[in-house]
């Protein structure tokens, strides 16, 4: 059987991924597939960095702007919906590439999705009226009580995927970690992976630029308007970084000008834990962003040659 050989372009926030996906695709005739838990949402469009109306005019994307920011989405969710769109589009003779920097999603890709485990909406509403008023960490403790394994695997901070994981575990009986063990990663495909490297003074800066280009964008006035449309703070795109710190402002806690070094201070804490990820829990091929275009295209030609 013909394997589908899918490149793969992952790295930390604001490192240049887009850049180069996007030349990438247009060079040689590529569709981009988003791997990215937040450009997943409409009407984030600002805070996620999400690509320009135009640039999805001359490359076609795939799981941007798919959900609502009230909806739940999840690594499994992914998988699926990324294996199908990858085969479908092979039948039909085109090309797909992989574009983001949601470490867990792309693992769940490649290792396999196991068992199918619905949500359970009466466990999850709980699990958030208790992070709401006992603090996120406390969730995570409770994680470490029943799934040591997943809660080593997830950051504090990371409540969307930490009430995921407790839901799994709650709704069967059994750790989500014991779950995935039996999973099988896709026969067909063969992902290619490159991470895309910067210098981390230089990717902090970048980081602290862009957040700051965000806010002369309108950072705030989106986050107000899809605060109108009735998404709040239980609503899981609101939990990203970036609309998350804005919440304080709406109630007075602090300034916008505090929640803007919160945003870049979390921002920079998120790319250090997509830095440990890529280097821990991946064996694709690194490249510094000065050099990858030429590198990208160097391993894209090797895969055509094929």
């Amino acid at each position: 059987m013909e394997k589908i050989i899918i490149p793969v372009i992952m790295g930390p926030t604001a490192v240049g991924k887009t850049e180069l996906a996007l030349q990438l695709a247009s060079d040689y005739d590529y569709e981009i597939i988003s791997c990215d838990s937040r450009q997943i949402y409409r009407h984030m469009d600002i805070g996620t960095a999400k690509v320009s109306c135009k640039e999805r005019e001359g490359v076609r994307h795939w799981l941007i702007d798919v959900l609502n920011p009230d909806q739940a989405y999840s690594a499994y969710s992914f998988a699926k919906d990324a294996l199908a769109i990858m085969r479908s589009r092979k039948k039909l003779g085109k090309k797909t590439l992989i574009c983001g920097g949601t470490g867990l999603y792309f693992y769940t890709l490649t290792h396999g999705m196991g068992a199918v485990i619905d949500a359970d909406s009466e466990i999850r509403a709980k699990l958030q009226l208790k992070a709401s008023r006992q603090g996120e960490k406390v969730l995570h403790e409770e994680l470490k009580s029943v799934d040591p394994i997943s809660a080593d695997r997830l950051h504090p901070n990371d409540l969307q995927r930490i009430i995921r994981a407790l839901e799994v575990y709650y709704h069967t009986g059994k750790p989500l970690s014991l779950l995935q063990e039996k999973n099988t990663p896709p026969s067909d495909v063969e992902f290619r992976l490159f991470i895309v490297t910067r210098p981390r003074d230089v990717l902090y800066e970048r980081i602290n630029r862009r957040v700051r280009e965000m806010i002369n964008a309108g950072l705030y006035e989106e986050f107000r308007l899809l605060c109108a449309l009735g998404y709040d703070e239980k609503s899981p795109g609101m939990q990203c970084v970036g609309y998350k710190e804005l919440f304080d402002v709406q109630k007075g806690n602090i300034t916008l000008k505090e929640a803007i070094e919160k945003i870049s201070q979390n921002s920079r804490r998120y790319a250090k834990r997509q830095r440990t990820w890529f280097r821990n829990k991946t064996a694709g091929i690194q490249f510094s962003y000065n050099t990858a275009l030429k590198s990208l295209k160097e391993e894209i030609e090797k895969i055509h040659e094929k």
